[in-house]
């Protein structure tokens, strides 16, 4: 009986140590913030527009003038594969319509009561006053 139940605990040991990964993809583009092309983003505080890359594509968020944050839009909840929206009705919201989890957009923490436990995987951004970069941060 104690080898059984030191075999069931290890288990349980082992699997909670297994870290989950995110999936996202290579990133790497610029663009004017400023122009016509991105309406959104000039929208203000809290404007945003949906990009091609990564796994699933990215959303930039417009925090200030100069200040942007880029995620994957690939749901961070393990076996979810869904893909990210902003909430049309709270634009400070990114939902996952597959598992129902909700993410803040300053910081990519979910909200309480998401499935989802984990936040976002974030892109990094650098802005001149002209051109904004994403990137891979590492």
């Amino acid at each position: 009986m104690r080898k059984i139940l030191a075999l069931i605990t290890t288990i349980l040991l082992l699997s909670s140590c297994i870290e989950e990964t995110y999936d996202y993809g290579y990133v790497n583009f610029y663009i004017d913030p400023e122009s016509t092309e991105y309406f959104n983003l000039n929208y203000g505080n809290r404007g945003w527009e949906y990009f091609e890359g990564g796994m699933r594509g990215v959303v930039v968020f417009r925090v200030n003038w100069s200040e942007f944050v880029c995620y994957e839009r690939s749901c961070p909840k393990s076996n979810c594969g869904g893909k990210l929206v902003v909430d049309e009705t709270n634009n400070m919201l990114l939902h996952c319509p597959k598992c129902n989890s909700s993410f803040i957009y300053v910081d990519g923490s979910p909200t309480s009561g998401s499935s989802s436990k984990r936040s976002l995987y974030s892109y990094c951004t650098t802005f001149d006053g002209n051109y904004l970069w994403v990137y891979n941060c590492n």
